[in-house]
């Protein structure tokens, strides 16, 4: 982890929203209201998939209480192929990446491709985007996701 980056929450990918919601739920952990794609989501651009535009939509639902301060993040994946399918297949539903906020996304991202670490999914947001590396491999199994955001 760079010295600049701030933790900001955990990723699971999902195949159905409501049963994760329920089961999490379940544990105390939520609520898990629409944030992004779905149909009460905000809309996502700039979308790339291993470097290719892509027209990958996701329900995503995050939810910061309930497991003491981390805030965890869940995705399903809708339409279009997108790493979180990739993911589905690969190993099922669980635990994807952690997320870090970085003030300057260009500059992280050249830094991480000087280290080897390819960018394989990308998307933006109003005041928002973000890139994901392909740090599995190194990194205990998950992907790393850097997102830079206006306040």
């Amino acid at each position: 982890m760079h010295k600049d980056w701030k933790f900001l929450h955990i990723s699971m990918v999902v195949r159905d929203m409501e049963k994760a919601i329920d089961h999490f739920n379940g544990l105390g952990v939520g609520p898990f209201p629409p944030f992004l794609g779905g149909p009460e989501g905000m809309p996502v651009s700039d979308k790339t998939v291993r470097g290719k535009p892509s027209d990958y939509e996701m329900d995503l639902r995050y939810a910061d209480g309930g497991m003491g301060g981390i805030a965890l993040e869940l995705i399903q994946p809708i339409k279009g192929r997108s790493i979180y399918d990739d993911f589905l297949e690969e190993k099922g539903e669980g635990f994807h990446h952690l997320a870090f906020l970085v003030k300057d996304l260009d500059k992280e991202t050249a830094e991480m491709e000087d280290r080897g670490f390819k960018v394989i999914q990308t998307g933006a947001r109003p005041k928002a985007r973000w890139a994901y590396f392909d740090t599995d491999k190194m990194n205990g199994g998950c992907v790393v996701e850097l997102i830079q955001r206006e306040l």
